[in-house]
C-alpha cells in the first residue's frame, strides 16, 4: 500500500458512499428514490474494487475494502431514510457476491498491466456485475415486476441496460484515474500501451 496515495483512496471511499446516498438524501422525505431521474450505477465502487484486486498486497484487503465501503453505503441509506427494507433486502448477499467477483477480476491485472488489459478487465467486471445483480433482482423479486420465467428474466436485463451503460461510463472515468500518478506514487505500476496481442498477453 506504500505505493498508493492513501488520501486519494479515502477520497474514493467517501465519494463511493456519497454517490450511493445522494438520491436517498434528496428523495428520502418526498418520493421513492427509485422513481428519480438519477444516474444509477454511476459510481467509482466497481473501478475501486477492480483496482484493489490488481494492487493490494493483502488479499484480505482486496475484498474487505470494497465490501466495507458498500456496507457503509447500505447503513447510510438506512440512517437517512429510516427504511431498513431499502438498505437491507433479500437479494443483497448476491450483490455483495458480485462485488467480490469484480474485485477478483483485478487479479487478471497482476504482473501484466496494460491499458488494453485494464479496459478488458473493466468490461468483464461490469458485465459480470450486470449479469449477477440483475439475476438477483429477477430471482428475489417474487414475480411482482418480472415474472419468474425466461421472458421475465429477459425483460429484467433489458430494463437494466441504462444501469449497465452507467457502469461502463463510470469504469471509463474512474479506472484511468485510479491507475494514474494521481493515485499511484510508483510510476512502474501504471499500465502502459503495448502493441500486439502477444505483448498484451491475450
Amino acid at each position: 500500500m506504500t505505493s498508493i496515495r492513501f488520501p486519494v483512496l479515502v477520497a474514493i471511499i467517501v465519494l463511493s458512499v456519497g454517490v450511493r446516498l445522494a438520491p436517498y438524501v434528496f428523495g428520502a422525505h418526498h418520493i421513492d428514490p427509485a422513481s428519480m431521474a438519477y444516474p444509477w450505477n454511476f459510481s467509482p465502487i466497481l473501478a475501486f474494487s477492480l483496482f484493489g484486486g490488481a494492487l493490494y498486497a493483502s488479499r484480505r484487503l482486496v475484498y474487505l475494502v470494497p465490501l466495507a465501503t458498500y456496507l457503509l453505503g447500505d447503513i447510510g441509506i438506512w440512517l437517512v431514510t429510516e427504511r431498513a427494507d431499502w438498505a437491507f433486502y433479500p437479494g443483497q448477499p448476491v450483490v455483495y457476491l458480485a462485488v467480490v467477483l469484480v474485485a477478483s477480476c483485478g487479479f487478471l491485472l497482476r504482473g501484466k498491466r496494460s491499458w488494453g488489459r485494464l479496459a478488458g478487465s473493466g468490461l468483464l467486471a461490469a458485465v459480470g456485475f450486470f449479469v449477477v445483480t440483475n439475476f438477483a433482482v429477477w430471482a428475489f423479486g417474487g414475480g411482482v415486476r418480472y415474472p419468474l420465467n425466461l421472458a421475465g428474466l429477459g425483460d429484467c436485463y433489458v430494463q437494466a441496460i441504462p444501469f449497465f451503460r452507467n457502469s461502463l461510463i463510470s469504469m471509463a472515468v474512474f479506472l484511468p484515474l485510479l491507475f494514474s500518478p494521481v493515485t499511484l506514487r510508483d510510476r512502474s505500476l501504471i499500465p502502459v500501451w503495448r502493441a500486439g496481442a502477444r505483448q498484451l498477453g491475450i
